[in-house]
């Protein structure tokens, strides 16, 4: 290779799990940071020697999915309640039953 030729990659195969990821741990201590490693199976401590750490997807998920929960609930509160209380029968205007979905509901 020249001087003057840029390198832009290097790949390797390995045929050992463990020497995968001994040599992933001693690019990454040597200061390489973009860096990927692709195998047919998983291979246990190799994103911790890639230098991935935790992510927050779930988190970021969870906190959606309990947003969205409480406003479908209010938003059936406030119809049911709040814009256009209907009161049939002398149920409550405030029971989450009434906008559940049942399997008694198929038999009509």
């Amino acid at each position: 290779m020249n001087a003057d030729t840029k390198l832009y990659g290097i790949m390797a195969e390995f045929d050992d799990p463990e020497k995968l990821v001994e040599a992933t741990s001693r690019a990454y201590e040597a200061g390489y940071r973009k860096m990927d490693a692709y195998t047919p199976f998983p291979v246990h401590g190799l994103s911790a020697a890639l230098g991935h750490r935790g992510v927050r997807l779930p988190w970021i998920v969870l906190a959606g999915g309990l947003i969205g929960a409480a406003t479908g609930f209010g938003l059936q509160y406030f119809a049911a309640v709040i814009d256009y209380p209907v009161n049939i029968g002398g149920r409550p205007l405030n029971s989450s039953k009434a906008t559940a979905p049942t399997e008694k509901m198929s038999e009509r």
